[in-house]
């Protein structure tokens, strides 16, 4: 036998194990659940007097969460729970779950959003209770105090068979969602499904996600809000709707949003006179040589847009990757030009740009999404794959209470890959002894002692109220 065989001497193979279970580390998330309330929320939004099924709906919902957290891309993935099923029960068969999701219609996913809102609520109760306290928003290394951060973005999902309400679109055949993420926390609190020739830039689109994620935050979180989109987010209607505080006088709403590159715009940017320009900083706060930023407000024709409109323009050298986009202005100048608009009074131009560039984090969202489940809607029915968005947010949000409420160092903003291979797939043994249960992990894997101490902060959780 060789040197690279002979790790298999003596090795044999049998089904003689029991009582393991193989995903051990997914039992501490689906304890959270419970401990805010998020179970017993969503089984009363989906209660039917009509009917009494086997299992409890918001049970289903739940459990189906966790095993999107598990690496599950369809329905049929929920069977990844049975794995834990000697500690958690056996999981709703992959056809319960189907039936689940279908039965979720218009009335039944405003039920769900009312729950989340509610469950949330009391996360963030949590969250100010925190060594820490709440995560606010840092910009030059200063926290935005008070200042809730919704990121807004739309993303296209190819549709590979036949699906309702896909259509064409520039980057192909499919669907194209309206995401909102709230950049505090990184919960996931729209994914609006919309078909796939739905515009970037609709802003009655806009206005519903924004009203939607609005709601889904506690009363005192509403009322300082900054609403970040690139330049798709830059039409009157949604503008001004937020400069209204959404029709509510009581409300200090900004935003934050890519500017429309248009003739106008090209003319006032050429308007600049050279001494006009500021330099930009760097992530460390440090004044680029190579970067400056300048304010062309006056400059532009803004008479039919929203009162307190400021438009602010950063240049800097080509990159390769968009050196076959740039426009005239841009390959006589040697620059690069980006613009954002806000209504933010008084701030500096370096300030408001490195604002604004910490929206590039909504990417981040995208990917987590798309690593989870949003590129793998399982139906062809367009409520159906609505249902699967909602349950795909509830998945997010899941783990990001996990991460915020009871992990630590470098997990506590770790993809959901990592976070899967370093604590939810740790295995375990349970053993029965005085009417009491216990999972006994190897003190060996690094990951065991991870899951025990994850257990422990959950369970010192207060109970919900």
């Amino acid at each position: 036998m060789s040197k690279l065989t002979e790790w298999a001497e003596g090795l044999l193979l049998s089904a003689g194990g029991r009582k393991l279970v193989g995903k051990a580390g997914i039992v501490p998330v689906r304890r959270l659940a419970d401990r805010i309330g998020l179970t017993d929320a969503l089984s009363s939004a989906l209660v039917r007097r009509d009917f009494h099924p086997v299992h409890d709906r918001g049970g289903v919902l739940v459990a189906a969460a966790c095993a999107v957290l598990l690496g599950a891309r369809s329905i049929a993935g929920i069977d990844v729970m049975r794995q834990a099923a000697l500690v958690l029960g056996h999981p709703a068969s992959a056809s319960t779950l189907y039936r689940t999701l279908d039965a979720i219609g218009p009335v039944q996913l405003a039920k769900i959003t009312s729950a989340r809102a509610k469950v949330r609520a009391r996360v963030h109760d949590l969250l100010d209770l925190r060594p820490g306290g709440f995560p606010w928003i840092r910009v030059d290394s200063r926290p935005l105090t008070g200042w809730t951060v919704l990121d807004i973005d739309a993303s296209f999902v190819p549709a590979h068979s036949d699906k309702e309400g896909a259509g064409p679109h520039r980057k192909g055949f499919g669907l194209h969602p309206l995401l909102v993420f709230l950049d505090n926390t990184d919960e996931h609190l729209v994914c609006r499904l919309r078909p796939g020739s739905a515009g970037a830039n609709t802003a009655s689109d806009h206005i519903d996600v924004a009203t939607e994620a609005v709601r889904q935050l506690p009363t005192r979180r509403r009322r300082k809000v900054l609403f970040r989109a690139d330049g798709a987010g830059s039409t009157k209607e949604w503008l001004a709707w937020i400069a209204s505080g959404g029709g509510n006088k009581a409300n200090t709403w900004e935003y934050s949003v890519g500017w429309t590159r248009d003739e106008d715009f090209w003319s006032a940017l050429a308007k600049v006179p050279k001494g006009a320009w500021t330099p930009a900083l760097d992530t460390k706060g440090t004044p680029r040589e190579d970067a400056a930023l300048a304010e062309i407000t006056d400059l532009l024709d803004l008479g039919e847009w929203p009162p307190g409109l400021r438009v602010t323009v950063r240049r800097e050298p080509v990159h390769p990757k968009y050196a076959r986009d740039l426009k005239p202005y841009e390959i006589a100048t040697g620059f690069r030009y980006q613009a954002i608009a806000t209504n933010t009074p008084g701030r500096q131009l370096q300030w408001l740009d490195a604002r604004h560039r910490v929206h590039a984090h909504v990417e981040s969202g995208i990917r987590r999404s798309k690593s989870l489940t949003l590129t793998r809607l399982p139906s062809f029915k367009f409520a159906l794959n609505q249902a699967w968005c909602t349950l795909l947010a509830l998945a997010m949000d899941l783990l990001s209470w996990l991460q915020l409420l009871a992990l630590d160092g470098k997990l506590t903003r770790a993809e959901p890959a990592t976070v899967r291979s370093e604590l939810f797939d740790v295995p375990a043994k349970l053993t029965e002894h005085a009417r009491r249960r216990e999972l006994k992990f190897d003190p060996d894997w690094p990951a065991a002692h991870r899951a025990v101490a994850v257990w422990d902060c959950i369970q010192a959780l207060p109970d919900p109220g």
